[in-house]
């Protein structure tokens, strides 16, 4: 198809910056398709789900708004948008102008705040644009999935392979000489073009060393969805695109589908309102009636239906369809935020701050929680040393917070609830109707167990399982637990001059068999119950949240108790840190949270601190396994008088 230019468009996006004036939305009809696509059975949805709780607006009358939609081509290619736009527009009284993109350029013109809405389809570039402060009010709306197109003869004989099968033996072939076979990629930061690159990363390879610059066999096109099936076309070769977007075009082209299954295939569309110190409110509130507009029943309804009269189905799912396994989407609460409050936290904390993200949102709904997971010490570094923001920071570690934000990136502390490190294991791991407190490491030893902990570089819960088990050679007597257990499976040793035992985890290396480590302690809970690991050291709040089994250990090597500090202490964890490495002393585990220097919505953040620390927020911890510390302890050189529930000390 041939897309109807403005070849005067930048030019037209200066004037929109600069004099306050309009661009005009580039005008495409999408060709006629012949043969529909199938949808594989193993991506069949799930049973329809509710539908969302929001409200249409009543028809606008007055001066029209302007509103500029960024967005990627393959929602514009489809007509999708020529087809929703009037309709909004006549709803809301307002001249939407949409220009359409690859998603990385699409969220650099929205960061650049020449955007006031964003719809693109790249989760991975989505987040990194809210981490950022640049986003709020994200919702998902549709699916499709990703295909691999190529010619009929298919030449590299990748018919009904699994995605990474088929471009391993793409590149094989081509890297080989084989003139035949050749793949065209839309090389341009889009969501395809990162899609592509996850396929190329899960087939082993890295995009930027193993397959750019590889060959004569690999084309970047550097274009839009369209213009790359084309090209893909004309070459006789092979493309990854969105589904809709090659039933838009089939009819003009001499591609068909190849592979169609994989989970790694999925792709979603998500709509977001663009955030900035410069966005007017209104122009804030006018991206959230476009967003609740695109997640309404009757919008829903128009995206189901859209292309069914012209392909024989819907070129998208809408998400009250039904969700795909393992997806999940926020497409039923209504958009009304004008801010955002970020939140980075513990991972071990995800369930009760999602909890108070509901309960804070509903009492202040002008504002948009963010919550953004991970070890303690990876998120405090994102705001020590990478130049990160936020409005709340809690550490599973509360040390953690003075020894590496004071004095620049925080000044006070807030020591609100405790923890304690368990052996946790589900019925089918072995053994399990033999462990005790008293033979654990013995049956850990044993040549067809296998345990696990999280990453020890960056998360509490890694290096404190590694303290747990130092702390097990005094306890038990035994000074060969940590030889046995830990230094044959990794890179890890262990020291020890009589009252200390040091041990250096600067490069864990695990050997994935006997040993497994996660990123973070949350992601271990799966490991458990698909059988993959038999038992993993844990904070009890986990295992009691995610339903496992767990053993209590010793209050010698648990470290709950803040009586034992000084017997604690003598276990020591060396963990890199940037360039240089730090050292971890074993204490009892208390969580701190802080509201950080770099804040952009102090107020917010201290309020969501008290929520925190009211007895809604005690009752929500206590639920989940975690201790709350009544009164909560606060410390620090300058302690926000606002701040409630807490002592001084």
């Amino acid at each position: 198809m041939t897309r109807n230019v403005h070849v005067t468009f930048i030019a037209a996006v200066f004037v929109l910056l600069f004099l306050a004036t309009c661009f005009a939305g580039c005008t495409n009809t999408a060709p006629a398709s012949q043969t529909p696509v199938a949808t594989p059975a193993s991506q069949v949805t799930a049973a329809p789900v509710a539908t969302p709780a929001v409200t249409t607006a009543p028809v606008a009358t007055g001066p029209k708004t302007r509103l500029l939609l960024a967005t990627t081509t393959s929602l514009y290619d489809t007509g999708l948008l020529t087809y929703l736009k009037p309709k909004f527009e006549a709803l809301y009284n307002v001249d939407l102008l949409i220009t359409s993109q690859g998603t990385g350029k699409a969220i650099e013109l929205a960061k650049n705040g020449d955007a006031d809405v964003l719809m693109v389809h790249s989760p991975s570039q989505e987040m990194s644009f809210l981490e950022g402060g640049n986003g709020l009010n994200r919702r998902t709306f549709a699916y499709n999935y990703f295909i691999i197109v190529g010619p009929k003869n298919d030449p590299a004989g990748i018919k009904g392979m699994s995605p990474e099968d088929a471009f391993r033996t793409i590149m094989a072939k081509g890297k080989a000489g084989d003139k035949t076979v050749a793949f065209v990629s839309r090389g341009d930061a889009s969501g395809t073009h990162s899609a592509e690159q996850n396929i190329w990363k899960s087939a082993g390879y890295t995009y930027a060393k193993d397959v750019q610059k590889s060959g004569n066999w690999y084309v970047e096109a550097g274009k839009g969805m369209g213009e790359t099936l084309q090209m893909a076309s004309e070459k006789g070769a092979y493309t990854l695109t969105d589904e809709g977007t090659y039933l838009a075009y089939t009819s003009k082209l001499n591609l068909e589908p190849l592979v169609s299954q994989g989970a790694i295939l999925m792709n979603v569309y998500s709509v977001m309102a663009v955030y900035n110190t410069k966005q007017p409110v209104e122009k804030i509130q006018m991206a959230d009636n476009f967003i609740n507009f695109m997640i309404s029943p009757q919008t829903m309804a128009d995206i189901g239906n859209y292309g069914k009269d012209k392909y024989g189905k819907g070129l998208f799912t809408p998400m009250t369809a039904g969700l795909p396994p393992g997806v999940a989407a926020d497409f039923t609460t209504p958009a009304t935020a004008i801010k955002p409050l970020k939140v980075y936290h513990a991972g071990s904390l995800a369930t009760s701050f999602a909890k108070l993200k509901k309960v804070f949102e509903a009492a202040n709904p002008n504002t948009d929680v963010q919550l953004w997971s991970g070890g303690s010490a990876a998120i405090i570094d994102k705001v020590n040393k990478q130049n990160q923001y936020a409005d709340v920071l809690a550490s599973a570690d509360s040390a953690l917070i003075p020894k590496n934000l004071y004095p620049k990136n925080a000044t006070y502390d807030v020591d609100f609830a405790k923890n304690t490190m368990v052996l946790v294991y589900s019925d089918k791991s072995k053994y399990a109707n033999q462990i005790t407190a008293d033979n654990w490491y013995t049956i850990l030893e044993k040549p067809d167990v296998t345990y696990a902990i999280s990453d020890p570089t960056s998360d509490p819960a890694g290096y404190r399982s590694l303290m747990t088990i130092a702390l097990a050679e005094r306890k038990y007597g035994d000074n060969t637990i940590f030889d046995t257990l830990v230094k044959p499976y990794s890179k890890m040793t262990m020291t020890f001059d009589g009252s200390k035992r040091t041990i250096d985890a600067t490069k864990p290396t695990p050997d994935g068999k006997k040993l497994i480590i996660t990123k973070t302690g949350p992601e271990i809970t799966p490991l458990l119950k698909d059988n993959k690991v038999d038992y993993a050291f844990e904070y009890s709040s986990v295992a009691i949240q995610s339903g496992l089994k767990y053993l209590v250990l010793p209050v010698e090597i648990d470290l709950s108790d803040p009586g034992m500090s000084k017997s604690y202490a003598s276990a020591v964890v060396i963990r890199p840190s940037g360039t240089t490495t730090v050292t971890e002393v074993a204490t009892p585990i208390i969580y701190g949270v802080t509201t950080p220097t770099s804040a952009k919505n102090l107020n917010g953040g201290l309020s969501f601190v008290n929520l925190l620390l009211s007895s809604d927020g005690q009752a929500i911890l206590t639920a989940d396994g975690q201790t709350p510390i009544v009164p909560a302890l606060v410390s620090g050189t300058d302690v926000p008088a606002t701040l409630t529930n807490v002592k001084k000390i």
